[in-house]
């Protein structure tokens, strides 16, 4: 380590496999070393990222703190001498970084690009990137859209023609993360022609810009945009630039293909992003009213504002356990990952940015004012928060790729299966170290969560009362997941039913060749809300006996399986006991300054300097 570097801890590794505490460990490291966000002389606190945003300024002092942490070593597997064992560890340094400043998040997300040589390089290509990664000075960026196809990266025109081991490459792509600032390119170009089919027309390329002759390369200017006003979204355009064949990922004609494997990697990452921006959110939101007075009292304890602050807590939960299930089963299930990843991305998206409008009535006038408070933050983290449902992948094309998949998972999903599915939702079980090379884009509808469903209603009628657990709610909980799984075998008919309206969307007179019905989106969206309450469901069963009394009690379970979709509330919906049980239990977290999240995490302590 050089000087003024953190020396994050490596933990306790029992034959191979590193437990979730480990990644606690390695979330509150980070969480020292950058320092309370609060305090103004840190390189990644809240006042500094609201004038750099005003100024449209990349927070380059932040990324360097990062950086400096070792931050990028957790993007390289340990195989290959970096800091990568578990998923879980990366999701939790970057629900650290996210409630901070999301453009800092942003800015560095791009290291997760060098999936792609893990995913499909050689083993000399592999050593080579990792070596550059490790040694600090590695900028990708993902140069797949382009203005004219966006997310249609079969229609791309950019050429890598080849010649003479060879390829020229030649077109622009945009708009991108780091189009002028990367160091390398991630790149998407057609290598066939006219006779190559349109599955095998495209290649995928690592480029270093530092290898290109001078002038055959050039960023993009900069596309204002509504949030991450300091991340260099932007563009890059090659003109007969030459690389060598050995930059080439995988096989010629590949593309497209290993495109997907790297995306399905990145979008479930990605509920890390959005996790974290949404505790800063709620945070924010419940600092302010708890310390603002009205009608004799807080405004915190005015039953509306405490209920919505309740609910938007159980969605941050619910979230959370998405995503935690999510990050097991990259270890796991990777095989599985083309319908779970859009589901984790859409619907942990979807549960942020639904809590992000409520809490934004709730905030009322003060959401609307540009004030040196809470409100330039919270509104900051909505703007910026708001390109997770958008990018890798927007909402719409995840429910696609979900609604062409539906046929299978029906299929799939009514064949019994009988894995071991403590070793999925505990979280105190030991995992094999993260290997992205195991993913694949052809799951034939197998999806790991929605076929535990049937042992976990078992399960559940195995669970006895407890101080914790009255009868009463032990019932209703085991009536929620019986109605759970009478849910699932009617969405599998309703799917079996949709041969007729397929074949109806598709004659209809349109100039698109995409004939994805609606209504099958609308189903895909229905399976992510039922995905994420299943995982929920999971992770209390297997967890209950350690997770404390709160999380042991279930009331925020109920709450959130009582919900029609899982993203969706209303003022009215709780009890008034309940509610205020679960608006306690968020005042205590928020208290205590750990994490809203069913574990035991701890953020930095108010007035912390970031670390020497």
């Amino acid at each position: 380590m050089m000087p003024g570097t953190a020396t994050p801890p490596t933990g306790a590794v029992i034959d191979g496999v590193r437990p979730l505490t480990q990644a606690i460990d390695l979330a509150e490291a980070l969480e020292n070393w950058l320092g309370d966000p609060g305090l103004a002389n840190n390189a990644i606190s809240f006042g500094q990222s609201l004038e750099l945003e005003e100024r449209d300024e990349m927070p380059q002092e932040g990324i360097d703190r990062l950086r400096a942490f070792g931050f990028h070593r957790y993007f390289v597997p340990a195989r290959l001498g970096g800091a990568l064992r578990t998923a879980d560890e990366l999701l939790m340094l970057t629900r650290a970084v996210s409630r901070r400043d999301m453009n800092v998040m942003i800015a560095e997300s791009t290291q997760l690009w060098t999936m792609l040589p893990w995913i499909a390089g050689d083993p000399a290509q592999q050593e080579r990137y990792a070596a550059q990664v490790l040694a600090g000075g590695v900028i990708p960026c993902l140069a797949y859209s382009e203005k004219a196809h966006g997310a249609d990266l079969g229609a791309n025109e950019f050429r890598a023609t080849p010649d003479a081991g060879e390829y020229v490459l030649n077109g622009e792509k945009w708009p991108i993360n780091r189009g002028d600032t990367s160091t390398h390119v991630v790149l998407l170009g057609t290598t066939g022609d006219e006779n190559t089919p349109d599955k095998r027309r495209e290649s995928l390329f690592y480029v270093e810009r530092s290898q290109l002759e001078a002038g055959t390369v050039r960023g993009l200017d900069r596309v204002p945009t509504y949030g991450l006003r300091g991340c260099d979204i932007s563009g890059i355009a090659f003109e007969n630039a030459r690389v060598d064949a050995s930059s080439r990922l995988g096989a010629e004609g590949a593309g497209l293909e290993l495109a997907l494997k790297g995306l399905l990697v990145t979008r479930t990452f990605c509920t890390g992003l959005s996790l974290g921006a949404g505790d800063a959110m709620l945070r924010t939101v419940a600092d302010f009213l708890s310390r603002r007075r009205l009608y004799d009292g807080p405004a915190s304890e005015i039953p509306y504002v405490s209920e919505s602050l309740a609910n938007s807590y159980v969605s941050l939960l619910v979230a959370e356990c998405e995503s935690l299930v999510s990050m097991r089963g990259m270890h796991l299930y990777l095989d599985e990952f083309s319908l779970w990843a859009n589901l984790a991305k859409v619907q942990v998206a979807r549960l942020v940015d639904a809590n992000s409008a409520v809490l934004a009535r709730v905030l009322g006038a003060r959401y609307y004012m540009r004030a040196p408070e809470h409100a330039g933050i919270f509104q900051k983290q909505l703007r910026d928060g708001a390109i997770v449902s958008v990018f890798d992948g927007s909402e719409p094309v995840c429910l696609d790729s979900i609604a062409l998949q539906l046929a299978a998972l029906a299929r799939a999903g009514r064949k019994a299966r009988h894995d071991d599915w403590a070793q999925l939702y505990d979280l105190r079980r030991p995992l094999e170290e993260f290997d992205p090379a195991r993913v694949t884009i052809f799951g034939k509808g197998r999806d790991a969560v929605l076929a535990s469903l049937p042992a976990l209603v078992q399960a559940l009628d195995e669970v006895s009362p407890s101080p914790e657990l009255p009868a009463e709610r032990l019932g209703l909980l085991r009536e929620q997941a019986a109605g759970l799984y009478e849910e699932l075998q009617a969405l599998f008919a309703r799917i079996d039913g949709s041969r007729p309206l397929i074949a109806k969307q598709a004659a209809q007179p349109s100039g698109s060749a995409k004939t994805t019905a609606p209504q099958l989106m609308r189903l895909a969206g229905e399976v992510a809300s039922l995905h994420t309450k299943v995982a929920a469901l999971g992770t209390w069963l297997h967890n209950r006996d350690h997770l404390g009394d709160f999380f042991a009690a279930a009331e925020w379970l109920t709450v959130a399986l009582a919900r029609p979709l899982v993203h969706q509330y209303q003022v009215g919906d709780l009890d008034p006991a309940t509610s205020w049980n679960l608006f306690s239990r968020m005042e205590e977290q928020r208290a205590d300054g750990a994490y809203f999240s069913v574990l035991e995490v701890h953020q930095s302590a108010p007035g912390t300097p970031q670390g020497a």
